[in-house]
């Protein structure tokens, strides 16, 4: 599992749903396989800001104070001595009595997406058997990612072999450097998390207004009402901002095919001026029946790939590319939307806009290189 930043919803499971989980494992005695790439990730401001903003938080279940320290709040805690690591949710393997939590941990989401390096944490009987599996299969990960990732972190193995570790003075991180990247990764994905979600959360709603005469008097009054266009929970953790569109709200929505208003919503956003593509929810869908059910109404964004000023342009343009679409009333002009697309284009745009992400992740340059729709269409939603 992964309860940290889950990819598509980046959903953060509390402390106390943990506990619940891990219970019910020793009742019927079953191991945990935690998968957390996206640890590191998690936004203490998350539920303050939803606090703020909307006068709730996305989970009772969690401290409204970014400050607030898991490690020594409960009686007889003990500091990890960074306060950053101490601010963050603790895993399954921190509650761990029984030796059934075997936790998977990565560098590919906090140094580089191409890094496919990591390490298992787990009792040594299932090491071992890990061990031996790895020894007839994958054979090991990449020797020469192991390197760099030993240099950058560790430092140089002796002078004479002219390598150079991550600090500026060319030796390596160390636990407190290493450390020090991760805090600063995190607030870079915090900031840019924050930006998106106020964007969005100032964007939801389209205001009606309409002026009338009053009966007993000549004074004009105006009525204002407000149509909501999609809604989200501010992510606590990870890349993502999962978005349920509000179709309900459309105006053709008794008048279209559901799935097709879904998938024309899609489309609109990847038109002129909005140049915007999302991940459509049908495609994290398991089965045909989730998909027809509601997969339809669901986007994953993406507000970790690229820089602060870039998030904020083209949140704003997601936001009126959905006002100018609940504009539309004319069925006519969905069917003008969709009258060029088939399966197969919709598949080829997909794999497009995962090249298109992981450009961006790489730099400039290489969103160079991949051609005109890495440079048109915006990455941060892929």
């Amino acid at each position: 599992m992964s309860s940290m930043g889950q990819n598509p919803t980046s959903g953060l499971l509390s402390v106390k749903r943990r506990k619940e989980i891990y219970s019910l494992c020793q009742k019927y005695d079953i191991l945990i396989v935690e998968d957390d790439p996206y640890w590191y990730l998690q936004f203490p401001s998350a539920n303050a800001l939803s606090v703020k903003n909307r006068g709730q938080p996305v989970s009772e279940n969690f401290p409204t104070t970014a400050s607030h320290n898991y490690n020594t709040s409960s009686s007889g805690g003990k500091s990890s001595g960074f306060d950053f690591l101490d601010s963050l949710v603790p895993s399954y393997i921190s509650i761990d009595v029984d030796g059934r939590v075997i936790r998977l941990d990565t560098f590919s989401k906090t140094v580089a997406p191409g890094c496919r390096l990591g390490w298992i944490s787990a009792q040594p009987a299932f090491v071992e058997k890990i061990q031996r599996i790895t020894e007839c299969s994958t054979q090991q990960p990449s020797g020469f990612v192991q390197s760099l990732v030993a240099e950058l972190v560790m430092g140089p193995a002796s002078p004479s072999d002219n390598g150079r570790g991550g600090s500026k003075d060319g030796s390596g991180w160390k636990v407190d450097g290493w450390v020090r990247w991760l805090e600063g990764l995190r607030g870079n994905y915090e900031r840019r998390m924050q930006l998106m979600s106020q964007i969005l959360d100032d964007g939801k709603y389209i205001i009606n207004d309409s002026r009338r005469r009053s009966t007993s008097s000549d004074d004009d009054y105006e009525i204002v009402s407000k149509t909501k266009m999609y809604d989200f929970d501010y992510p606590m953790a990870g890349m993502f901002l999962w978005l349920r569109a509000n179709f309900e709200s459309h105006p053709l929505f008794d008048h279209y095919d559901h799935e097709k208003l879904g998938h024309a919503f899609w489309v609109f956003l990847t038109t002129e001026p909005y140049k915007v593509l999302t991940a459509p929810g049908s495609i994290f869908c398991p089965t045909d029946e989730i998909r027809q059910e509601k997969g339809w109404r669901y986007y994953r964004l993406c507000f970790a790939a690229i820089d602060n000023d870039l998030v904020e342009k083209h949140s704003k343009h997601f936001v009126d590319g959905c006002k100018d679409f609940w504009g539309i009333d004319d069925a006519k002009k969905l069917d003008e939307l969709l009258k060029d697309d088939d399966e197969a284009a919709v598949v080829n745009a997909m794999m497009s806009a995962q090249v298109c992400r992981r450009a961006a992740c790489r730099g400039p340059e290489a969103n160079h290189a991949q051609g005109q729709f890495a440079n048109d269409l915006n990455p941060i939603m892929c």
